[in-house]
């Protein structure tokens, strides 16, 4: 990003832009830096969601979501995971899930163990 902006104050000091122009290249340039930073510190990572029933070793929900994509998977969610939570009588923190995929931290966001039922949601 560097070229782009020595390119922006090149047009500033040969007066093809106004400063005010220049301002608003580099905010937007600055804007850019700042998802390809997001995107690269998630890159690789995917949203797992698994579900065991009565102490089975072997998940009966086993879902991948790749943290670009979770953001678009966010209403599913909330609305069908987070449905079958409650019907069990568990709370589900949809913001806690939400803020760990804008954040892009591995590790785990929800586990969930009742003795038998189990419910894990992390980042990996």
């Amino acid at each position: 990003m560097n070229e782009e902006k020595m390119k922006i104050l090149k047009m500033l000091e040969e007066g093809k832009i106004s400063s005010a122009e220049a301002m608003e290249l580099l905010e937007a340039l600055a804007r850019l830096e700042g998802k390809e930073s997001r995107s690269a510190k998630s890159g690789g990572r995917f949203l797992k969601i698994r579900v065991y029933e009565s102490g089975s070793p072997d998940a009966k929900v086993n879902v991948n979501i790749p943290i670009a994509w979770s953001k678009f998977m966010a209403p599913f969610i909330e609305q069908k995971i987070g449905q079958k939570m409650r019907e069990k009588g568990y709370e589900m923190d949809v913001e806690k899930i939400r803020e760990a995929i804008e954040a892009g931290d591995a590790g785990k966001i929800i586990d969930i163990n009742d003795g038998g039922n189990k419910v894990e949601i992390s980042i990996e």
